[in-house]
């Protein structure tokens, strides 16, 4: 998989070996969460979540 280059206000993280984009807005959220991949019956993807493991 391929992304476009850094907008501007993006920045690039490299986590284990994985490279992800992280916008000014998302910032904030990023620093005490986790990036994980989910697959549940609501559907899959990326989600930002708590290091804890509990969301809401």
């Amino acid at each position: 998989m391929a992304l476009d280059a850094p907008q501007e206000n993006e920045e690039i993280f490299k986590v284990d070996s994985f490279e992800i984009l992280v916008n000014d807005d998302a910032k904030p959220y990023a620093s005490s969460n986790v990036l994980d991949y989910i697959n549940t019956v609501e559907g899959e993807g990326f989600i930002l979540q708590p290091e804890s493991g509990q969301c809401c």
